[in-house]
């Protein structure tokens, strides 16, 4: 049985090198806004093994002026589960979650790939796609509640 729930940062890192910085050092996987105050960690886990995980920080973005607005950063599902809809329930309860914090706004740096995903839970684009170094081309995308 899946279960989703709050985990501790250290928690999610194995799984964020696997797909998001494959080959890379560990220490890639770290952001910086990690320990900042408010910011919380959901993982996906099936008999113990962490199988999809999403970070949520407080954070606003300069392209929009909502006083409440918060980032997904870190989104990430094992490939060997892929496509069984695991990621949706995960970013689902990451967006009750919000919500539940008073958030306005919830915006992510989203890959071009992952683009199709996100629409699907009626995330809008804002602006042109744009290249991040190492990691590759990502559009702007938010949720307005």
């Amino acid at each position: 049985m899946i279960m989703i729930k709050e985990v501790a940062v250290n928690d999610v890192y194995p799984l964020r090198s696997k797909v998001l910085r494959p080959g890379q050092p560990i220490e890639a996987c770290h952001y910086k806004e990690d320990s900042r105050e408010g910011v919380f960690h959901l993982a996906a886990s099936d008999k113990g093994a962490v199988i999809g995980i999403a970070s949520f920080y407080p954070e606003q973005h300069p392209q929009f002026n909502d006083a409440n607005s918060w980032r997904l950063r870190g989104m990430a599902t094992d490939p060997e589960v892929r496509g069984q809809g695991l990621g949706l329930k995960l970013l689902q309860q990451g967006i009750r979650h919000c919500q539940a914090r008073g958030a306005t706004i919830l915006w992510c740096n989203a890959r071009t790939s992952a683009m199709p995903f996100y629409r699907k839970l009626n995330f809008e684009i804002y602006g042109d796609e744009f290249m991040i170094e190492n990691i590759g081309p990502h559009y702007l995308m938010y949720y307005k509640y």
